[in-house]
C-alpha cells in the first residue's frame, strides 16, 4: 500500500505547473538587461516567479520574452530548473 502512495505522489510531482513571471538573464545585472546583455553575452534564461528563480531548460524560446512577463508551463527538476513545456506572454 505504501509503495502504491509514493508511486502516487512521484506521478504526482511530475505534473506541469503554470508559472508566472519575468524572463531575465542571469549573468547580468541591471533594469535592462535582459534586453540588452544578450546580444554580447552567453545568456542564462531564467524565470523569476515571486520569490522563486528557475534556470529554463529551453534557451532559445525565452530569448524573445527576455525582460517581460511571461506564463511558464512545465515541470520543477532538481537544481531549480524549470523544464519548459510552453511559454506565452502574460496579460
Amino acid at each position: 500500500m505504501l509503495a502504491l502512495l509514493g508511486a502516487g505522489l512521484c506521478l504526482a510531482a511530475a505534473s506541469p505547473k503554470k508559472f508566472i513571471g519575468v524572463i531575465h538573464d542571469n549573468r547580468c545585472v541591471g533594469p535592462n538587461c535582459a534586453t540588452q546583455c544578450s546580444s554580447t553575452k552567453a545568456p542564462v534564461y531564467t524565470l523569476q516567479s515571486g520569490q522563486d528563480s528557475f534556470v529554463l531548460s529551453d534557451q532559445k524560446i525565452p530569448a524573445k520574452y527576455a525582460g517581460k512577463k511571461v506564463i511558464v508551463t512545465g515541470t520543477v527538476a532538481q537544481n531549480n530548473r524549470l523544464i519548459v513545456t510552453s511559454i506565452a506572454p502574460a496579460r
